[in-house]
């Protein structure tokens, strides 16, 4: 999240320079659409984190844990669930309807409620049950899918 702060503060400052600039009399130094040009930058540089962002699910056995990280720029990463198999109450496949489209997901939720997604590979109804099973098999959470 730090990246992402980091832009926002450098294109806020960019702004406040340009609208300054403008109040002015120095105003014709900057080009006319540089306000333009500064927003689309700082979108494209959203846009541009978000499409390089890597969810990770890595199942220990060994240890009897799960740990669910984001990569991002295939770099930094942040831990986002790292527990025991015993701190979690369920998992199972989950369907979303997202703008008509019906997708499948895995989840795996804590026993203190929160629930996480588990990445797959796609969105398809037999890859999601296949990993749920695997998953269930391997760690004996239990298994109980539902229906958004």
């Amino acid at each position: 999240m730090g990246t992402f702060w980091l832009l926002a503060l450098g294109a806020i400052l960019v702004i406040a320079i340009y609208v300054s600039a403008a109040s002015t009399s120095n105003a014709s130094l900057l080009p006319r659409d540089a306000g333009t040009f500064v927003l689309l930058l700082f979108f494209g540089c959203i846009l541009f984190r978000l499409a390089t962002r890597q969810w990770i699910a890595e199942v220990d056995l060994a240890t009897r844990r799960l740990k669910i990280s984001r990569l991002s720029f295939g770099r930094w990463r942040k831990a986002i669930v790292d527990c025991r198999f015993d701190e979690c109450s369920k998992l199972g496949t989950i369907e979303y309807d997202t703008d008509g489209h019906i997708s499948y997901g895995v989840y795996v939720e804590l026993k203190r409620g929160t629930r996480h997604a588990i990445p797959l590979q796609s969105s398809k109804f037999n890859e999601a049950t296949k990993v749920a099973a695997k998953l269930m098999a391997a760690t004996g959470i239990p298994r109980l899918d539902t229906k958004l």
